[in-house]
């Protein structure tokens, strides 16, 4: 008796879910994309967790017993962007669809295009290509090191994996076979970032043809003194690479020499157990009898501000290094933990219903700036580090529709900009829910941006031109109706 009740509550739960099925197709050769990781993800609202899975050896997958509801399918595949069913154009959000109990799922075929790339040479001043050569490429604004490739045997290089964006490409500082030197250059030509090319690739597209002709120019030659007492590191950043010049054991004092460096701003980090400098300085001829030492470091003081905490690590906080050649990876800082010396942004996790203002610090060489929610300092070997927070965030709901009819998992970008310069400070996006409703929170006080579309490009400086602006005050719900954005 129990096993007929089990059977029969197993027909039951089946007849209420459906069947999503599809394949997956690389979009430029129309091949299936076997292992490819599918995930089936609900809108708000609709009661169900995310499913995923990867497709099989001819491109095609099979996700059962989905319960009724709204969801957005998502596929993701290593040398591919990210795509989701029913794109209006690669790259931008997908059209969410319904399953219902009482009818068969869709078949669903998503497209997927390659990450953008660059191909081009470096060449001499005939034209001929230099072997061997690096080539780094930038993200344009903010100006960041993405990562760096050297030329083949005939000068030629390609840089693959990108996201869609804008980026430079620079040849790197060096000396050629007969002793003279190349200075870092940008393609098309010359040394200063504002003659620099911009390039704007988008998914799938290869941008070829990208020469650089390295300006010739003179090379500094650096050398001093360093000191430690325990082991450590020197070690010379400039905007086309890093290198390693000293390291020492506990020699008290270690000469170095640093040659064919590129004129302009050089970073000198010392990195040792429990010690460590960081100096900053822009060089225009040859520098000789510098000294850098292995100072002690110090963890630092953690303050709060207007969020019920005082001191210590109250919230998660993350940290990333910021050098002249990139920025690192974030990471979680560490109770006790001492920063080396440099360049550094705080991101703090928060709960919903909280929101940073800013992060100072005593002894620190600059203000505090926010990047993405990331806030810069200039730290030395100790630092007194103050987050001022807000427990009155403010937020903004509302609803998309068409022609008065609610659209179902539209997506809302909500960019929060400066009031007086009109640029971006931060570019974010919801979506709604079965019913057209969204929702964003824990904002800080200022002016917004909305759009809703299926069809934004955040790299468009016009984009924004037909987004509803309105500011928010603190601890202020404002609820704003959209019309969807059509092109």
């Amino acid at each position: 008796m129990i096993r007929l009740v089990l059977i029969a509550f197993l027909l039951a739960a089946n007849a209420s879910a459906a069947v999503v099925q599809g394949v997956v197709l690389d979009d430029e050769t129309g091949y299936v994309l076997a292992r490819t990781t599918v995930s089936l993800v609900p809108l708000p609202g609709t009661q169900a967790g995310t499913a995923t899975l990867r497709t099989g050896e001819r491109g095609a997958f099979s996700i059962l017993g989905v319960r009724p509801g709204w969801y957005v399918l998502r596929t993701s595949r290593r040398g591919f962007g990210d795509a989701e069913a029913g794109q209006v154009k690669p790259g931008r959000p997908g059209t969410p669809f319904e399953v219902t109990s009482d009818g068969p799922g869709p078949f669903l075929q998503v497209r997927m295009r390659r990450l953008a790339a660059v191909t081009g040479s470096v060449v001499d001043e005939n034209g001929v290509g230099i072997a061997d050569w690096p080539v780094s490429i930038y993200v344009r604004k903010p100006i960041r090191r993405l990562l760096e490739v050297k030329t083949d045997d005939r000068g030629d290089f390609r840089i693959g994996g990108l996201d869609p964006g804008t980026y430079v490409v620079r040849s790197s500082a060096g000396i050629l076979e007969d002793e003279s030197g190349l200075l870092p250059t940008w393609h098309k030509f010359g040394t200063a970032l504002e003659n620099a090319e911009v390039l704007r690739l988008r998914l799938g597209e290869t941008r070829r043809d990208v020469v650089v002709h390295p300006v010739p120019g003179k090379l500094l030659r650096m050398t001093g003194t360093f000191y430690s007492p325990v082991p450590a590191t020197l070690t010379l950043i400039t905007d086309t690479g890093r290198r390693l010049v000293a390291s020492t054991g506990g020699q008290l004092n270690l000469p170095f020499e640093a040659a064919s460096v590129p004129p302009g701003p050089v970073e000198w980090v010392v990195e040792g157990n429990g010690c460590g400098s960081y100096n900053r300085m822009i060089v225009d001829k040859d520098a000789a009898g510098l000294r850098f030492a292995c100072g002690p470091l110090y963890p630092p003081f953690i303050e709060w501000r207007g969020l019920d905490a005082r001191y210590g690590l109250a919230y998660p906080i993350l940290v990333r290094r910021v050098d002249l050649d990139g920025t690192g990876a974030g990471r979680a800082l560490k109770s006790g933990e001492a920063l080396p010396p440099g360049r550094w942004e705080f991101a703090v996790q928060l709960p919903p219903q909280m929101y940073m203002l800013g992060v100072s610090a005593q002894m620190a060489g600059e203000a505090s700036t926010r990047n993405d929610g990331w806030f810069g300092l200039t730290l030395g070997n100790q630092a007194r580090l103050t987050f001022t927070g807000s427990k009155r965030p403010a937020a903004i709901s509302g609803t998309v529709a068409t022609q008065g009819h609610p659209v179902a998992g539209a997506t809302v970008y909500l960019e929060w900009f400066d009031q007086t310069s009109r640029e971006r400070l931060q570019l974010w996006s919801v979506r709604c829910d079965s019913q057209g409703r969204f929702s964003a929170g824990g904002l800080a006080p200022g002016s917004y941006r909305m759009l809703a579309s299926f069809d934004f490009d955040p790299d468009d400086p016009f984009a924004m031109e037909r987004a509803q602006t309105l500011s928010v005050k603190e601890g202020e719900t404002q609820s704003v109706s959209l019309e969807l954005f059509l092109q």
